[in-house]
């Protein structure tokens, strides 16, 4: 299994080019991973309600074109998302098919450095339920569930020990480290 993670966009706009570039450096710092930007998609529109998409069709999307060489798979989406029984999402993930979507569009603020560590939080936090890590407690960590904005500010953008622990084991047995 290789150590690099495909990363889609379903939709760009003006902030995409940033939010790469912290996608790439949150895969590297925080999992050990390279991440390989592999190209646009046009958003799946099944689903699509009141200017949102369905967050569940676009994992979908990353499943079925993720490589089976690739070790996991990250969408990001300038839109704002949903998942059924949700009003929104800031992203979803599957462990069992190691896919991730971050939907950054309820994360932008005027101040970019915080727009920055919002979209490090949730891609760190998708990533996180990939690699089977579920929400925690533990105040300040990153795998804190978030509901709303004031909940992904409060969260740091690091995992607890417990939880990177947890987070060592399952990347020493994928072989990442």
């Amino acid at each position: 299994m290789g150590r690099e993670v495909p990363i889609l966009t379903f939709g760009v706009d003006e902030l995409t080019p940033e939010v790469l570039r912290q996608a790439e450096s949150v895969l590297a710092e925080k999992f050990f991973l390279k991440g390989v930007y592999a190209g646009d998609f046009k958003p799946p529109l099944m689903g699509a309600r009141d200017g949102q998409l369905l967050a569940d069709a676009m994992l979908y999307h990353l499943i079925k074109v993720k490589p089976p060489s690739a070790v996991a798979i990250l969408g990001l989406t300038p839109y704002d998302i949903y998942s059924d029984g949700l009003n929104f999402v800031f992203g979803i993930a599957t462990p069992a098919e190691r896919a991730a979507l971050v939907g950054y569009a309820r994360l932008v603020s005027d101040d970019i450095k915080l727009f920055i560590s919002r979209v490090r939080k949730e891609i760190t936090h998708e990533m996180g339920h990939v690699f089977g890590l579920e929400h925690c407690t533990t105040p300040g960590c990153v795998m804190n569930f978030s509901n709303s904005l004031y909940e992904v500010d409060l969260k740091g953008e690091d995992f607890c020990p417990k939880c990177r622990e947890k987070l060592n084991r399952k990347l020493k047995e994928l072989g990442i480290i």
